[in-house]
């Protein structure tokens, strides 16, 4: 009997994740905001300290925003960092787009330079959008393995 239960929880337990794979299938206008949001924070540092704050304060309202959405949308909210390969898309995704941060902040600070970081905040957003996709479809395969 013991074994026969086991077998339904593993069972109840892959149909369940199956239809989080399903429900977590975001629009496009989703992996876009990530996206915005990353380049957001990289284009800041070429505007004035006013700039900055305004952008800032934008990009720290989506959050909940994004997280609200989600919840409206699919029922839940997935943490990006979440264990299991996700947490490695997620970590890279942040290493790159703090990388383009770095030279962006080093190039408007240490240089004057306020085109470089306009122009690294649009690789910005393209990487948030592909690491966005990226995220999703890895999320999906775990969830349906």
């Amino acid at each position: 009997m013991e074994t026969l239960e086991a077998v339904s929880a593993l069972d109840a337990k892959r149909a369940a994740e199956a239809q989080m794979a399903r429900a977590v299938t975001c629009p496009p206008w989703r992996h876009a905001v990530f996206g915005l949001l990353f380049g957001g924070l990289i284009a800041s540092v070429a505007f004035n300290t006013v700039g900055q704050y305004a952008i800032l304060a934008v990009i720290l309202c989506c959050i909940p925003l994004i997280i609200r959405s989600d919840r409206k949308r699919m029922g839940m909210f997935i943490n990006g960092y979440r264990r299991g390969k996700t947490r490695v898309v997620a970590l890279g995704i942040l290493a790159v787009e703090l990388s383009l941060y770095g030279v962006a902040v080093h190039r408007a600070l240490d240089r004057g330079d306020h085109t470089t970081p306009l122009a690294l905040a649009l690789a910005g957003v393209l990487i948030g959008i592909a690491g966005s996709y990226l995220w999703q479809h890895v999320f999906v395969r775990e969830m349906s393995a």
